[in-house]
C-alpha cells in the first residue's frame, strides 16, 4: 500500500468518528479531526505525485474518500447545526456533479472522475465545513466564497465535458 493510499484511507476512517463526535456535540474535537482529514487530502495528492507510480484505482479511491469525508460530514453538520444555506449549496453541487461525472464516465467507458486542478475547491470547501462545525456566526461569508469557487469549477467541468464530446464528432 502506498503512502497516498494510507492518507486517503485515513479520511474514510475519520468520517464515522467525526459524525459520532458531531452527534455527541463534541464540536471542538470534530473540528480538529476534520482539519486533520483535510490535511490528509493534501498529503495524499503530494505523495501520489511524488511516487510517480500510476495506479488505476488511485484517483477514484481518492474521489470516493473525498465524497464520503466531505458530503457525509456536511450533511451531519446541517442536521446538527440547522445550517440550511450549507445544505442548499451542497445539494446544488451534487445536482451539478452527478450528471457531469456520468457524462465523463460514459464517454470514457469507465467510472472516471477527473480532478481538473481542484485544489482551490478543496481549499474553499474544507474551511467552510470547519466554520460551520464550530458554529461561527459569519460562516455565511465563507460559504459565499465557496459558492463562487464552485461556480468557477462548474464552468471548468462544463468546458471539459464539451471538449470530450466535440472530439467524437467529425
Amino acid at each position: 500500500m502506498r503512502i497516498a493510499d494510507i492518507m486517503t484511507s485515513l479520511r474514510i476512517i475519520f468520517t464515522p468518528i467525526i459524525i459520532w463526535l458531531l452527534l455527541r456535540d463534541e464540536k471542538v474535537i470534530a473540528y480538529y479531526l476534520f482539519a486533520a482529514g483535510a490535511i490528509t487530502d493534501t498529503l495524499d495528492g503530494y505523495f501520489a505525485r511524488r511516487s510517480k507510480k500510476k495506479v488505476t484505482y488511485g484517483a477514484n479511491f481518492d474521489a470516493l474518500a473525498d465524497f464520503l469525508f466531505g458530503f457525509t460530514t456536511i450533511f451531519v453538520v446541517v442536521y446538527v447545526s440547522k445550517a440550511w444555506p450549507l445544505l442548499i449549496v451542497t445539494l446544488t453541487g451534487i445536482a451539478f456533479w452527478t450528471p457531469i461525472i456520468y457524462l465523463i464516465s460514459r464517454k470514457a467507458g469507465i467510472l472516471d472522475i477527473p480532478h481538473l486542478e481542484t485544489n482551490l475547491l478543496a481549499a474553499a470547501v474544507y474551511p467552510t465545513v470547519m466554520v460551520y462545525i464550530i458554529g461561527w456566526q459569519y460562516a455565511w461569508t465563507v460559504l459565499l466564497f465557496t459558492a463562487i469557487v464552485m461556480v468557477y469549477y462548474m464552468r471548468k467541468y462544463i468546458i471539459f465535458v464539451r471538449s470530450l464530446y466535440r472530439e467524437a464528432t467529425p
